[in-house]
């Protein structure tokens, strides 16, 4: 319910704050850019509305955050609160960039003797226009800038402050990076112009509005990122599952582009090798368009690419460092894989028309298709060979490196994922061949049966050629991965101790049995004393009413005890487990063993839970489209390809 009640007062004053400024900003730009005392009665309206109607709205709203963070600790400490704080920044703080930008933009073409309206921004606006929403939005970020640094002083509790704050920077690294992309792109850009007599071609401005997408979006990007860089001598800082993540985004987005430029390259090399030709101003518009957006890409690739290995390696735990490195690579891995099969069904397709088509001759379409197949699959196919041999060779491996990476759920998901893509894309294949086969029987043959047929069968060969091989592979790690297991299990022998008609034994043995068969479970009634050499054992297990009371003889032995010991809850009069009493003990303890036996690290209950998984592969889905979206609209915007 508090929640709720943040939720309305926080969105609320965001909202008429941002009114009111605009309000503000709308009225005084009006006023100086007509010259008059006020300004036209329909502006001298909408302005004085918004800020009649907004400012009380934000007072009420604002004052009541205001009180109750000073009398109410939780409300001073709120996630909300941070968010509100940090997106009032974000939205004004970011205008000033914009503004900024116009300015210097429009102000670099009038010096060049272009006319204003060739700026990429702020072409039909003048300096006192962004001048004032320039003050206006430093002076509320300046009054809210100052009430954050107030919080961080007096806080108790900053941890909801950290994370939000964190989140901020990086909106600001990736904020500044793209306007540095873009700016780079855009000046490589004009390297490859050639003049033309075409009215409304682009010309100097490429130049001048690169330029000034540098000047603005270096300073940024170098301060964001500077400051999430000096953060990392807080402790608090250190491992931080946001800056694993921003990394692997920037890396892999670097990888993907400059692929995809890479093959564009490689494609119109491969028309001019085949004998197409082209003028000289369309053969550098063409060559212009993949280098200028593939080399920054490239030095963003190596630069976070360097960045992720070292955060890596800077990972204590040497399963979870060989699990981040696993991601990494199974995610090339995929992308040079569908590249490679789209390389090859092109190939083939190509192959297909050419051999049944007597009537075809060879011209810019038949080079144009050989060209793209081959680029494809030439970028491809390397990075799938890169990626996905060192994976295979760590999993056939026979030590623990290999046994772990068998187990990998990244390894396994890699392997159905592409297992389920080569049944779907088979049974759409044979679909398609059936289909053809019978409506030619059926009398309804057309004049592309041969081809059409011939087509969907080299689908279901490619297909099925990767289904095999990576069925092979999933086969093979499982014989492996039953064989070490098997042995691990077999050298884990595990006591499990209870009061003589509890019936806990047999419930954990059966328990034991069904998840790890292998592990050799002894019962030891405690009326029978401790026999010789229990002390051998790798793990005990022990009910909650011997954990907690257990006879004399047993807690000096367990105080010696240095093996691995398991508490299972059970159900007591009078004794209560907090979140509800855990009525699957046995089996999780079960597990436990299982985990301990298998080398693995323990995952309790209170670890990651279903939705947290789901939460977590939504948000980083989400974080990939939005990143490729951005990346989408900025090459749409200024890359014209």
């Amino acid at each position: 319910m508090r929640t709720i009640r943040r939720l309305y007062f926080f969105a609320v004053a965001f909202i008429s704050v941002e009114v009111v400024l605009w309000g503000l900003i709308r009225l005084l730009r009006a006023t100086l850019s007509t010259g008059l005392l006020l300004p036209g009665a329909e502006t001298l309206a909408q302005a004085l509305a918004l800020i009649l109607v907004g400012v009380p709205i934000f007072l009420l709203h604002w004052g009541w955050a205001q009180r109750s963070a000073r009398t109410d600790g939780e409300e001073h400490a709120a996630t909300l609160r941070a968010v509100f704080l940090y997106a009032v920044l974000l939205a004004t703080l970011v205008p000033v960039a914009q503004n900024l930008l116009a300015l210097l933009n429009r102000s670099l073409v009038l010096l060049a003797g272009l006319e204003g309206f060739r700026a990429l921004l702020g072409g039909s606006q003048g300096w006192v226009d962004n001048l004032i929403a320039i003050f206006f939005n430093l002076v509320a970020a300046a009054y809210f800038y100052r009430v954050t640094q107030i919080d961080w002083l007096t806080l108790l509790d900053v941890e909801n402050f950290r994370d939000v704050r964190r989140l901020y920077r990086y909106i600001w690294v990736f904020y500044g990076l793209l306007m540095l992309i873009f700016g780079a792109q855009q000046v490589i850009r004009f390297l490859f112009y050639t003049p033309t007599a075409i009215l409304g071609e682009p010309g100097r401005e490429i130049f001048i509005n690169g330029l000034a997408l540098t000047l603005v979006g270096a300073p940024i990007w170098f301060w964001a990122w500077q400051s999430s860089q000096r953060a990392l001598e807080e402790p608090q800082e250190t491992g931080s599952h946001l800056r694993l993540g921003v990394l692997y985004l920037l890396s892999l987005a670097g990888v993907v582009t400059v692929l995809s430029s890479a093959g564009v390259l490689v494609d119109i090399l491969l028309r001019l090798a085949l004998g197409q030709s082209f003028p000289l101003a369309e053969l550098l518009s063409r060559l212009g368009g993949p280098v200028s957006i593939g080399v920054p890409l490239g030095v963003v690739w190596a630069y976070y690419g360097n960045w992720l290995g070292r955060e890596i390696r800077g990972v204590e735990s040497a399963g979870r460092r060989a699990g981040l490195k696993r991601f990494y690579f199974y995610i090339l891995s995929l992308i040079g894989l569908v590249a490679a099969f789209t390389g090859l069904a092109l190939l083939f397709s190509f192959l297909i028309e050419t051999l049944v088509s007597s009537s075809v001759l060879w011209g810019d379409t038949l080079r144009e298709r050989l060209s793209a197949a081959l680029a494809t699959l030439l970028v491809g196919l390397p990075l799938w060979l890169l990626a996905w041999r060192p994976m295979q060779a760590e999993a056939l491996s026979k030590d623990e490196s290999g046994d772990n990476a068998r187990r990998s759920l990244v390894r396994r998901s890699y392997l159905y994922l592409v297992i389920f893509a080569a049944v779907i894309g088979g049974m759409v294949s044979a679909i398609g061949l059936f289909y053809n086969l019978l409506y030619a029987l059926l009398g309804a043959a057309g004049n592309n049966f041969t081809r059409d047929v011939l087509n969907a069968l080299q689908l279901l060969v490619l297909f099925a050629a990767f289904l095999v091989y990576h069925w092979s592979a999933l086969r093979r790690d499982g014989g492996r991965k039953a064989e070490s297991l098997l042995a691990l299990q077999e050298q884990f022998p595990v006591l499990v101790f209870e009061q003589a008609g509890s019936g806990f034994a047999p419930l954990m043995q059966e328990a034991i049995k069904q998840v790890a068969p292998n592990v050799p479970a002894v019962v030891l009634p405690l009326e029978d004393g401790l026999p010789e050499g229990a002390e051998a054992a790798r793990a005990v297990v022990l009910p909650s009413t011997l954990a907690f009371n257990p006879p004399e003889a047993l807690r000096l032995w367990l105080k010696e005890y240095d093996g691995h010991k398991i508490i299972v809850p059970v159900e007591t009069p009078r004794w209560y487990w907090p979140g509800g009493f855990p009525r699957n003990g046995v089996s999780a303890a079960a597990q436990m063993v299982r985990q301990l036996s298998e080398g693995q690290e323990v995952r309790t209950a209170a670890g990651t839970s279903t939705m947290q998984v789901v939460a977590y592969v939504f948000a980083i889905l989400f974080g990939i489209q939005l990143l490729f979206m951005l990346f989408g609209l900025g090459i749409s915007m200024v890359a014209g390809w």
